[in-house]
């Protein structure tokens, strides 16, 4: 009998540690893995709280599997009657622990139990709170108009605390990139301005392709120095774009650089204007596999001397590097720069170029010949100082 007590006690103790490792997981990264916690995670993840069928189920599901594990055992028929106590309380302790934490997970129930979980109960607060408000306060001091794409787990919060349109963008749908494409295309505005909210330790397959998607749909904003416009608020992350679109018609450039990196079509699809933004969009292609990874940077250059705007970036802000083409495949990078309140009268050159980032060495065209960049488009700006 204490052979058997000590087995079931170390059951119900790796049951528990399962609960406590899906609500930390949960409260960490906003979702709990079920391949890890199994059907503990299903309750972990339920906002609001489960239907009762769903409790229903859950609990055959814990005696079931309980009773298979005391059938492996070989138990005798006096040892199994209080053993199916044992496991019958185990259950119950298990259900109330999962059902708990489903309705702690409803906003409402949340303040109200503030002191639950001490250490992981004070990250989820902690996120709802400051991280949230700080990120509110930002989103409302932004001009309008502009739409909030935010991930599914903080759609309401962020909902409730700004002024702006909010829609909610799940990620958890496998779906192909071309989907995705087509879903987000449903969610966003044809012009304005767009904040994409994601959770900053977001991981996984299906968070990487909706960011390539993005990229793709949109046109990530950068400052005037150059540096992605990207913010954080504790564990979430603001990323700004400009709407637009994505098949943008653009004039042929046909520059070839080293390494058979060709510059197919460019140019931009706003006029230069003070105070304004640039949308920028680049067709590239490759005619063979490549290993190397160039960066392109992308200057608009007053009088052809001063630098005025510039980006230099790999591709989709890192996620299309160049040895990850398909040859013969045009791959689109686009992206939107501010221009400056002050931008002063006379002519002006985009001018793109590639080069290595180790090494910051230019790559030489090879078509037209010489020469480390090609102007891709001119502008003449008048009536400003």
């Amino acid at each position: 009998m204490k052979v058997y007590q000590k087995n079931d006690m170390q059951t119900q103790a790796n049951l528990l540690e399962n609960v406590e490792g899906a609500i930390r997981e949960k409260m960490q990264i906003g979702r709990a893995s079920e391949t890890s916690f199994g059907f503990v995670a299903q309750l972990a993840n339920a906002t609001p709280a489960v239907k009762e069928t769903f409790r229903r189920a859950l609990r055959t599901r814990v005696l079931a599997e309980l009773a298979e594990e005391g059938q492996q055992t070989m138990m005798t028929r006096e040892r199994a009657q209080p053993a199916y106590r044992w496991r019958f309380a185990l259950a119950a302790l298990v259900m109330t622990l999962v059902v708990g934490v489903a309705f702690l997970y409803s906003r409402s129930q949340l303040r109200e139990f503030q002191g639950a979980f001490s250490e992981q109960g004070s990250f989820a607060l902690e996120l709802e709170g400051k991280d949230l408000d700080a990120l509110a306060e930002a989103l409302n001091k932004a001009p309008a108009p502009r739409t909030v794409l935010v991930s599914t787990d903080y759609a309401d919060a962020v909902a409730e605390r700004v002024q702006h349109q909010v829609v909610s963008l799940k990620l958890s749908d496998a779906r192909p990139s071309a989907a995705i494409r087509g879903a987000l295309g449903t969610l966003l505005p044809v012009s304005g301005f767009v904040d994409v909210i994601t959770g900053g330790q977001e991981v996984s397959g299906m968070t990487a392709q909706v960011r390539a998607a993005l990229e793709k749909t949109l046109y990530r904003l950068y400052r005037a120095s150059g540096q992605v416009e990207t913010e954080t608020f504790g564990s979430l992350e603001r990323s700004t774009f400009l709407a637009g679109p994505a098949d943008a018609t653009l004039e042929p450039i046909g520059a070839i650089f080293e390494g058979g990196i060709e510059l197919v079509n460019g140019g931009t699809l706003d006029d230069l204007k003070a105070g304004g933004y640039l949308r920028v969009a680049l067709d590239w292609r490759v005619q063979a596999s490549t290993s190397s990874s160039p960066a392109v940077f992308v200057h608009l250059v007053h009088q052809g001397s001063r630098l005025v705007l510039q980006r230099d970036a790999v591709p989709g802000n890192g996620l299309f590097p160049v040895e990850e083409w398909e040859p013969g495949k045009v791959m689109r990078d686009q992206f939107a720069l501010p221009v400056p309140s002050d931008l002063s009268s006379g002519q002006y050159e985009l001018q793109v170029g590639i080069y290595d980032p180790e090494t910051t060495m230019r790559y030489s065209l090879i078509e037209p010949e010489g020469g480390t960049y090609v102007v891709v488009q001119r502008f003449n700006v008048k009536g400003t100082n």
